[in-house]
């Protein structure tokens, strides 16, 4: 009964190729509705009115802000030409505090980050004004290359008085509040600074992906598909996909585990998506199915079927930890003895219910990263013919990734080639490289900064 029972919980994050194939189609469908929907409930395919990629020459020194989930990063960046760049680079954790007040406290912390980085560039222009380029990990209603307005946020952000409005005007709100010249001259999405920053090293990238805390991508589409851009006319343009709010019902293979997750989410039935790959989420739904497991006594039997008060905790069972037991491929797992010990207070486990620990994180990781292969080879469809040339033999399509959970969990991009070569088949799949993109927010942000301010039109 109890290894049943247990089996019966895994499988349940065990993906077909059937149930892959239909994320690929659904999300392509999606990635398609997004081009042309002006519903403003539907935040996905937004234009970043950045219309060609870097070609490694340019040069400058620009400043930059990267705001993700978890951090605020803010950079001096020199571009130098030749694809290289240095860059002076300060990082600071947003609190909760800060995530759950009013906008004009997150706006004026900012500035603040700000000019503590000045201090420590010892930037002085005199009475010059200093150019910014913004990256910003959330939605926004992008109407020009600098301006945006800041749809729902996610990721754990409940800020007052700031939907709707523009980001450029927040932003510099704060900055002249705290008395810095500093004005912003470019608003990119994250995903699509990583896109821009790792074309500007490596040509062949056609595709940038964020998988962290969460997860987002952009590609190059051409501009008369996305028959919903208003502005000046152009050949093709950077599309912020906004994949984490996609999914539906019909064809996201969710569990139990999942639809518990997003039904005590911030924004219940919104990125649903995202809540089944992304970092934020990866480690609960391993507590959730623990906790699950152990009330039927299918799991730490020495327990008797009663949860330790640590594991009732939402999100107390940290995607960290997922990484840690499978980094350790040993028989004995002992690196599960070593988190629950050491983070739960929980002691004498069996072989049994380290192996079982070790097989449920393996396939919980295992499912977000062929869903993260899956929504990949969407996008190479979309743009197949476009940006990609898929049936080019001679031709490699780079797919640049930013992101703790790529960069850190353990297999995570041979699980993602697999998958993409299950779907795509060897050939194709050969003509895709994945490649590690780092600090793509800062760099991609100063790059469009530059060109924007220069005049040239990006």
């Amino acid at each position: 009964m109890t290894s049943s029972t247990f089996q019966d919980t895994v499988s349940q994050f065990v993906l077909s190729k059937e149930q892959v194939q239909k994320i690929v189609d659904g999300l392509t469908a999606e990635l398609v509705e997004g081009l042309s929907t002006t519903d403003p409930k539907n935040i996905t395919q937004q234009p970043s009115f950045i219309t060609r990629l870097p070609t490694g020459k340019e040069t400058g020194l620009y400043l930059a802000i990267d705001m993700g989930g978890t951090n605020l990063r803010t950079a001096a960046v020199h571009l130098l030409g030749d694809g290289q760049v240095g860059v002076t680079m300060e990082k600071h954790e947003i609190t909760q505090e800060l995530k759950t007040g009013t906008g004009e406290a997150m706006f004026d912390w900012i500035a603040e980050c700000t000019s503590s980085l000045l201090k420590t560039v010892a930037l002085d222009m005199g009475n010059a004004e200093l150019q910014m380029g913004v990256t910003f990990s959330f939605a926004i209603q992008q109407t020009a290359i600098n301006r945006g307005k800041v749809l729902a946020m996610g990721k754990g952000f409940d800020l007052s008085g700031v939907m709707g409005k523009d980001l450029k005007d927040l932003l510099e709100g704060g900055f002249t509040r705290k008395n810095l010249p500093v004005s912003v001259s470019a608003i990119i999405n994250d995903t699509v600074g990583t896109l821009v920053s790792h074309a500007y090293v490596s040509p062949s990238t056609k595709i940038g992906v964020i998988l962290a805390t969460g997860t987002n991508a952009a590609y190059i589409e051409r501009a008369s598909e996305v028959s919903k851009y208003n502005g000046p006319a152009c050949d093709q343009m950077i599309l912020n996909t906004e994949w984490d709010a996609m999914g539906k019902a019909e064809y996201l293979p969710q569990t139990k585990y999942d639809k518990e997750i997003d039904a005590v989410s911030l924004v219940p039935g919104f990125q649903e998506f995202e809540k089944m790959v992304s970092g934020l989420y990866m480690g609960e739904l391993v507590r959730l199915a623990l906790v699950d497991l152990i009330e039927q006594n299918a799991i730490f039997e020495s327990l008797g079927g009663k949860v330790p008060e640590s594991l009732k905790s939402r999100l107390a069972f940290k995607t960290l930890f997922m990484s840690t037991i499978e980094s350790d491929n040993s028989i004995e797992h002992t690196a599960v003895d070593r988190v629950f010990k050491t983070s739960f207070g929980i002691e004498g486990l069996s072989a049994d219910d380290r192996s079982r620990v070790f097989e449920l994180v393996h396939t919980i990781g295992k499912r977000s990263a062929m869903m993260t292969a899956a929504a990949c080879v969407a996008l190479l469809h979309k743009a197949n013919g476009a940006s990609v040339n898929l049936d080019n033999a001679d031709e490699i399509t780079t797919i640049g990734i930013d992101g703790s959970v790529f960069e850190k969990y353990p297999h995570f991009s041979h699980s993602m080639m697999e998958s993409m070569i299950e779907i795509l088949g060897q050939d194709r799949a050969s003509r895709i490289r994945l490649e590690l993109a780092r600090d793509g927010g800062c760099i991609g942000a100063a790059l469009v900064a530059m060109v924007a301010h220069s005049g040239g039109a990006v």
